[in-house]
């Protein structure tokens, strides 16, 4: 049974994070870190935890590390850690350290037999940005004598010296690709009895090269895990990204949290998918939203990074709130490296942390109430891997399912194989999107589940052999690759790129629209149906035989979304909440204790389009809302919580219908159930 991890308690739910990533050109690190300081700004904050700078990416400590291999950096004139540790106890707060990983520069240039290195013998560069020929390694191997001689070492001291209670290890999963050092080679050839590691993707053998180094990682990240929990019990380890949407599959290394830091710009549709995944995994967890952004990307002079709008911040915010998550913010006031926060900065964060605090009663141990579960399956995604462990994986079809139902106003829930199959029939409906190689357990639970009443959803052109004709009612003709046809969506139709289309015979099930050569609706028609919709036993299955749903990441067309929502319809899906608003509005089901919470998170922005900025301000309230929820008795009570305006409702015959004129930035509908047991 996965480990099931560990948290500070219910009241631990608003952090901070501060890093600095101290290198060898600071001069003032520490300088300003202090009591008088700090315990006033986290006063004002509200925080209820704090993880603060230790050592990043470059490898240097900002604290007076007295580990024999450690890189103090020289700019350290005043010990920051003891100053952030005195103040968070002051405070009776949990204080995190913020410590990188897999990637340390400093390490590499001491010790550079300890470092990765690429099929040629180069060392491992930057994990972003240029990763060019250098003469000493960025990023460690897993393997080497790093984790013993220094990241293990170092978080044994902060415990004993500082008695930190916790640690966030970035740098890791996210920064991890194929090593090629006599360690890795040995190792890999003792394990499968292959001598020569494959090089490229196209090469015999990749998915087991690329299998390994992810065991091999997964290995070295629950070894520092055990060498905490038995140096200190009650000390909490999480692993960057670790166990996230990126990284389905079972959550078996023994980390104590799960969090990640969403993306600095456009950083909603992130939200959305990582909270829809993370909250399956069985373990206290957060999303860490960067307070800053930039409008060019990251390391651009010409573009510097500035500080979010109040109301970026609590939108981004609400889409992990909703599901139960704790939210995080990353904060690192550019220019200053003295260890002091910004009071106008942390005012406007004051502000977020009570929109996010505000909401913890109702918005904390809640569960999903399941509707629609997306397949993102850890069989198909491992068996077509990229080098990087978190980049190389490809959740765009996923991707595109999710946002497209969403905006259909359907509650999604995003499940890997180990979570969905113990619970398959619990939902009202299935989309598997593009996971052509699932496994064949998977496909059969799936065919069960239509049998039994499911509703399923699947796309792409392998699904059919995988599903079989009778299944899907649909007969092969051709295949086309690389090219677009028109697909009927709505009262148009929508041109439509896919790699391969396998092309169906017109049979005896039901076709959605047919493929066109032209946007034409009645001529220049193919034979071939856009999609079919088939009845197996006592339920429903309908077959999209081309790769809508990666189509649909890549181009966010309103016809796309309504084809999707057209597909939907066809499968009679008796859901138990059907929602009418505006497609910015997504709407969240979880339930608490016996109440029913519904919840709206506008994602719209007062701020018009524009691909050089991402900014989201002004945010115009939308509406109206029209909720429709299938419910057996009258309620004993409904109501809006989290934002004022006008509520009214009526029941009827089963089904409880509510109107409120518009929503802000995060509501919810509140509804308790009937006295009657």
């Amino acid at each position: 049974m996965a480990y099931s991890g560990q948290w500070h308690g219910q009241n631990r739910y608003f952090g901070l994070h501060y890093d600095l990533h101290a290198n060898k050109n600071d001069t003032e690190l520490g300088t300003q870190a202090t009591v008088k300081n700090l315990v006033p700004m986290f006063k004002r904050l509200g925080v209820d935890f704090v993880q603060t700078d230790c050592k990043g990416h470059p490898g240097y400590t900002s604290w007076f590390s007295q580990v024999p291999n450690a890189s103090v950096s020289p700019g350290v004139k005043r010990d920051a850690l003891k100053g952030w540790r005195e103040a968070t106890q002051k405070l009776n707060l949990p204080l995190h350290c913020h410590y990188s990983g897999i990637w340390d520069q400093a390490a590499g240039q001491k010790h550079p037999d300890w470092g990765a290195v690429d099929a040629k013998g180069n060392p491992r560069g930057a994990a972003i940005g240029t990763d060019g020929t250098l003469d000493t390694p960025e990023r460690m191997c897993p393997r080497s004598p790093y984790l013993d001689e220094l990241l293990i070492p170092q978080l044994k001291e902060l415990i004993d010296r500082y008695h930190v209670n916790g640690f966030w290890i970035d740098g890791d999963v996210w920064a991890v690709e194929p090593c090629y050092c006599p360690r890795c080679r040995t190792a890999f050839a003792q394990q499968t009895g292959i001598t020569t590691p494959p090089e490229t993707s196209e090469d015999a053998h990749w998915t087991t090269w690329i299998s390994f180094t992810r065991q091999s990682f997964e290995d070295y990240v629950t070894r520092y895990c055990n060498a905490v929990h038995a140096h200190k019990p009650g000390v909490l380890v999480c692993s960057n990204w670790l166990q996230t949407f990126h990284n389905p599959g079972e959550p078996k290394v023994p980390t104590d949290w799960i969090s990640g830091d969403n993306t600095w710009v456009f950083g909603l549709d992130g939200c959305r998918c990582e909270s829809r995944f993370i909250s399956t995994r069985g373990k206290p967890w957060d999303v860490m939203i960067w307070s800053f952004y930039a409008a060019q990307g990251m390391g651009k002079v010409e573009s510097p990074w500035t500080f979010k709008p109040v109301e970026m911040l609590q939108q981004e915010a609400a889409l992990v709130l909703s599901h139960g998550g704790n939210v995080q913010i990353y904060e690192n006031p550019g220019g200053l490296r003295d260890g002091q926060l910004v009071p106008w900065r942390v005012e406007r964060l004051r502000q977020v942390g009570k929109f996010i605090k505000a909401r913890r009663m109702l918005c904390q141990n809640t569960e999903s109430v399941l509707q629609v579960a997306v397949l993102h399956s850890e069989h198909h995604v491992y068996s077509q891997p990229g080098a990087n462990l978190r980049r190389g994986v490809d959740t765009r079809p996923v991707q595109g399912a999710v946002y497209s139902l969403l905006e259909n106003h359907y509650h999604v829930d995003i499940l890997d194989e180990w979570a969905l199959l113990p619970r398959l029939n619990d939902f009202e409906a299935i989309v598997a999107p593009e996971q052509n190689r699932m496994s064949a357990p998977m496909v059969e639970a799936l065919k069960n589940y239509v049998a039994r009443g499911g509703r399923l959803l699947v796309s792409g052109a392998d699904a059919l052999d995988r599903f079989g004709s009778d299944f899907l009612g649909a007969k092969k003709d051709t295949t086309a690759e690389k090219t677009t046809f028109h697909v009927p969506a709505a009262d148009g139709s929508l041109p439509v790129y896919s790699d391969t289309w396998q092309l169906l015979k017109k049979g005896k099930t039901q076709p959605l629209g047919l493929l066109a050569s032209s946007p034409l609706l009645d001529k220049r028609l193919t034979s071939h149906p856009a999609a079919v919709v088939n009845t197996v036993g006592q339920g429903k299955v309908c077959y999209v035989p081309f790769d809508l749903f990666r189509y649909i990441e890549h181009n966010r067309y309103p016809l796309a979304r309504a084809f999707v929502g057209q597909a939907m319809t066809t499968l009679s899906i008796k859901r138990n909440a059907i929602l009418k608003a505006p497609t910015c509005v997504d709407m969240t089901l979880r339930k608490k204790g016996k109440r029913l919470l519904v919840h709206l998170i506008n994602r719209a922005s007062g701020i018009p389009n524009r691909p050089n900025d991402g900014t989201v301000d002004e945010i115009p309230h939308v509406g109206p809302i029209h909720l429709r929820v299938r419910l057996k008795e009258k309620p004993k009570s409904i109501k809006l919580a989290f934002e004022k305006n006008d509520l009214t409702y009526t029941y009827q015959r089963g089904w409880l219908t509510v109107h409120v004129p518009d929503i802000h930035i995060h509501a919810a509908i509140v509804i308790d159930p009937s006295l009657n047991p």
